[in-house]
């Protein structure tokens, strides 16, 4: 079910920097985020899910939890560093209002909100697991991942024709520029109300 977000906080940026340094305002307690969150996927993930494992003696066991524990470390890694930087960076955008779907306008904020990183061959596209096709993702979501491949330099030309940014980077500079936002040191920038059919 969950609980309904307090207005003032649900439009409060979170960054990492005043989280730390101020106590940043909860509406939920840490017994119940370790209760209802943390708690119930430890005991599956950490105890349940290698238990079968005890019949094998305990140092078997121990090597089973540690198993999943670095599997999940690296997954949720992985899975950071492909989904986040390509949405975040002081040269995307952020939005203050909502514009109607499969509008001019929607297209646009689409490429100008995501990010591509290196792209064009099998073996860099299945490590990134097709997540650096982002633009092309977020244009079209129910795309194969072989048509994001192949309608890329497409997209990118028609940006180019139109002076649409169109961004592609190295993973790493993107995760550099993720890590700047998080920290407070730069911020994304604001989309122009001007641009906005709406107005």
């Amino acid at each position: 079910q969950g609980k309904e977000i307090p207005e003032d906080l649900a439009n409060k940026p979170f960054m990492l920097s005043t989280a730390l340094k101020d106590p940043y305002p909860s509406f939920v307690s840490g017994k119940e985020v370790i209760q209802n969150v943390i708690g119930p996927y430890f005991l599956i993930r950490f105890l349940l899910l290698p238990a079968p494992l005890a019949i094998f003696g305990a140092p078997i066991y121990l090597h089973g939890v540690i198993n999943l524990f670095l599997a999940d470390l690296l997954s949720n890694v992985h899975a950071f560093i492909t989904i986040v930087p390509n949405h975040t960076g002081k040269d995307m955008y952020k939005f203050s209002s909502s514009t109607p779907p499969n509008s001019g306008e929607f297209y646009l904020r689409q490429i100008l909100s995501s990010a591509n990183f290196n792209l064009g061959n099998d073996r860099v596209d299945f490590l990134h697991g097709w997540l650096n096709y982002q633009v092309e993702h977020h244009l079209w979501p129910n795309l194969s991942m072989l048509s994001y491949q192949k309608s890329q330099k497409e997209v990118e030309e028609i940006c180019k024709k139109h002076n649409v940014p169109y961004i592609k980077e190295n993973v790493f500079e993107r995760t550099r520029k993720t890590i700047d936002i998080m920290v407070g040191n730069t911020n994304m920038r604001p989309f122009p109300e001007s641009w906005s059919k709406a107005n």
